[in-house]
């Protein structure tokens, strides 16, 4: 009985200790950019959204519509992303970068936005490490849906 606990106590140690190196190896990397003009692709469907290509793969996610002039949209955007939590890494024409920190062990998540002169908000949300994010990328993109939409009413 007491080995089992050792091992059980042993086998834990370990997993804690794995998931601090990965939120340590999160904090190196940059969100990938735009390329054509348009977000990347994700690179895996189990840790990332993205709305440039709806093709009907899970981890595609619709883009947000939005009213109104752009600038005056981007100003609204860059205030939400940063009342969530995300801190802004970069902004370009159309363009932002955010990251956002896990509480628990710093994993880092990217946020990118490109707001399109056709009036639509595109996303890429993707951690840096790891195979699943829980569906972290996901809710974090429904929630700024959410913020934007009652901003705008």
């Amino acid at each position: 009985m007491n080995k089992i606990l050792i091992i059980v106590t042993a086998i834990f140690v370990v997993i804690v200790i794995a998931f601090f190196v990965l939120g340590v190896m999160s904090k190196s990397g940059h969100a990938p950019g735009l390329k054509q003009g348009q977000l990347q692709a994700c690179t895996s469907i189990e840790n990332c959204v993205f709305s440039e290509n709806i093709d009907g793969a899970e981890n595609n996610i619709q883009p947000f519509a939005f009213d109104g002039e752009k600038a005056v949209f981007l100003t609204q955007l860059k205030t939400s992303v940063e009342s969530m939590g995300g801190k802004i890494v970069d902004i370009e024409d159309g363009y932002i970068a955010a990251t956002f920190t896990s509480a628990i062990f710093g994993f880092v998540d990217d946020l990118e936005l490109r707001v399109s002169d056709d009036h639509l908000l595109h996303f890429r949300s993707a951690s840096r490490v790891g195979k699943s994010d829980l569906g972290a990328n996901k809710k974090r993109v429904e929630a700024l849906k959410l913020l934007l939409q009652r901003a705008s009413k």
